[in-house]
């Protein structure tokens, strides 16, 4: 579901193009994680002394009474424990919780189907996989992540599942979210673009995880600019680094051109230059020194990663070209 897609009050629509999203958790949201939580945790109670050292909840204390009446016994499958965890938690760390149940219940492999291939019929084995996927839907954890998902788009939360289901992540714009993954596989498809692919996704993961990690989204895009562009700027060194292609396309910037225009010149590769070196200069924590070293911001972050997901396309795409020396 995308971020236009979700319900809005009636009385929100006509001012807003789109519903603001919550980047806390309500108290109606709350209400509902913690009835989720007990269901989830209840198919599978192994689970329960993970997910409290994990999210170091408190300890368990008799301090929930507002279910259970004086004087009444309760029922035989109530669990204090698990009661606890889901109904004492403090409402900001619910979706931890729920982010470590996710992982601690990640699907094993990715989903098999069917082969389309003419002229042959599908084999038994092939037919008993497909149906075992089928039933995979109707499994306890299937059904808690799509009413997981559910509860998290109608309260209208800044989070949701991640792709592989094995955690929470921020919202992104979809058109957004997929120039970054059609960078990251065509990418991947290009050997000479190493692993330019996978360092892209992997700043895209940290820049965007539920509790994003500034320093590792930086580094990560860095590293895939430096796998995509290499091949193309210094294909004999194998020790290049972004600051050494900046100072080759610098020394060379009449020989650059960027297929822009009816006569492609070296301007546009300027910018493609400027560019790279603004996404060198701007990681604040690469370096020690006698001053304190300052982390990136999460903005900072993401704004590098877009950097990275357009820099990827000049080199991928081969917008940017090298012209031979003239003679």
């Amino acid at each position: 579901m995308t971020t236009n897609d979700l319900w809005a009050p009636l009385s929100e629509r006509a001012s807003t193009p789109a519903p603001a999203l919550r980047t806390s958790v309500s108290g109606a949201l709350a209400t509902q994680l913690r009835h989720w939580t007990y269901r989830a945790i209840s198919w599978d109670s192994t689970l329960l002394d993970r997910i409290v050292l994990r999210c170091d909840v408190r300890e368990y204390r008799r301090c929930r009474q507002h279910d259970l009446v004086e004087g009444v016994e309760p029922p035989d499958d109530f669990n204090p424990e698990l009661d606890h965890l889901a109904y004492c938690t403090p409402a900001a760390v619910m979706l931890d919780v729920v982010d470590a149940w996710l992982h601690l219940t990640a699907p094993s492999a990715t989903a098999r189907t069917l082969p389309v291939l003419p002229n042959r019929p599908a084999t038994k084995m092939e037919i008993f996989a497909s149906a075992l996927d089928g039933l995979s839907e109707l499994q306890p954890r299937f059904r808690l992540r799509h009413e997981l998902q559910q509860l998290l788009d109608d309260g209208r939360s800044a989070y949701t599942l991640r792709a592989d289901k094995a955690g929470l992540r921020q919202r992104v714009y979809p058109t957004v979210e997929a120039l970054a993954e059609a960078a990251a596989t065509r990418a991947g498809q290009d050997r000479a673009r190493g692993s330019a692919g996978a360092h892209l996704k992997r700043a895209w993961a940290a820049a965007y995880a539920l509790h994003p990690e500034p320093g590792k989204a930086y580094s990560e895009a860095i590293k895939a600019v430096e796998a995509a562009a290499q091949a193309t700027v210094e294909p004999k060194n194998s020790k290049a680094t972004l600051g050494t292609m900046i100072k080759v396309m610098e020394n060379t910037q009449g020989r650059w051109v960027v297929g822009i225009g009816a006569e492609p010149s070296s301007a546009g590769a300027e910018t493609v230059t400027r560019m790279m070196r603004l996404l060198w200069t701007g990681q604040t924590s690469r370096h020690g020194g006698s001053h304190p070293t300052r982390e990136e911001t999460v903005a900072e972050a993401r704004a590098a990663v877009h950097l990275a997901v357009a820099l990827l396309n000049f080199f991928t795409d081969g917008i940017l070209v090298k012209q031979p020396p003239q003679s």
